[in-house]
């Protein structure tokens, strides 16, 4: 069988997997039915040379038509570059996803080093003291590479008088060299894949902490209006009354409803 490659958003190339998109049509709740179906189409339809998007589109058109719940959370990887367009709602967002692993967070802080201040993106306290530096990116391909890693480690420096460790979190990943720096010297990283299991994938799905953004129902202004609410995360809307989230949000409460009843089909889907 001849081989078939497809073109990731880096440019790069590699062999067409169907288990690539198996594993992520699993984990996002699709029934073993749902992922053949799936699978079956993009084979049918993939050639060398397709982009890894086209098959996105793919298997997203299928899951609209049938399970629009499953097609958000197949979604999430998009979902987390449409926080933006700044950086500021991603910070909140993974602060507020360290909370529900145990930390605590503040961000945003100016903290005084020894040379100048800082202001560190997120300062998280557990077992040590971290000091996080968030870099979002809202276009798939984009690579956090070796210098902002030098850049995080030079500014940790100046700070390790009130830090354990660095820690840097990216909505994408990391390059090669970046990862091997940063493991070199002792700081964390959450990539979208990277590490393991404790990716940023990984710590988003096991909780579902889905961002506001994977519900469909909701457009930028939106999108805003929940974010200055201080609400970034699906499962955050539960914890407020109709009548709470209306104060809140300046929302129609007719709009609300919508948004609630896609939040609440989203927060039933049995992820594995």
């Amino acid at each position: 069988m001849k081989m078939v490659y497809v073109i990731k958003a880096s440019g790069k190339k590699e062999e067409f997997n169907p288990n690539k998109i198996r594993g992520t049509l699993f984990r996002a709740g699709a029934s073993n039915k749902l992922i053949d179906e799936i699978v079956n189409e993009v084979e049918r339809k993939v050639y060398d040379g397709i982009t890894t998007r086209e098959i996105f589109d793919t298997a997203m058109q299928l899951l609209k038509s049938q399970k629009p719940e499953i097609a958000s959370i197949y979604d999430l990887k998009n979902a987390i570059m449409n926080l933006g367009p700044t950086g500021f709602p991603f910070e909140r967002f993974f602060a507020k996803v360290l909370e529900n692993y145990g930390y605590k967070t503040e961000v945003g802080q100016n903290v005084r080093g020894r040379i100048t201040s800082h202001e560190v993106d997120i300062i998280a306290r557990k077992k040590y003291r971290y000091m996080i530096e968030c870099k979002y990116h809202n276009s798939p391909g984009v690579y956090t590479n070796l210098k902002v890693v030098l850049y995080v480690y030079a500014r940790f420096l100046d700070l390790s008088k009130h830090f354990d460790r660095p820690w840097i979190a990216t909505n994408t990943k990391l390059s090669q060299k970046a990862v091997i720096y940063a493991e070199r010297v002792n700081m964390r990283i959450t990539s979208w894949n990277y590490p393991g299991k404790k990716s940023l994938r990984e710590l988003i799905e096991r909780k579902k902490l889905y961002p506001i953004t994977i519900l469909k129902s909701i457009d930028n202004n939106t999108k805003m209006k929940l974010t200055q609410a201080g609400i970034f995360l699906v499962e955050n809307l539960s914890e407020h009354s109709m009548g709470e989230l209306k104060v809140k949000t300046k929302i129609p409460e007719s709009q609300l409803k919508k948004i609630i009843d896609e939040a609440r089909k989203i927060r039933k889907v049995k992820v594995r």
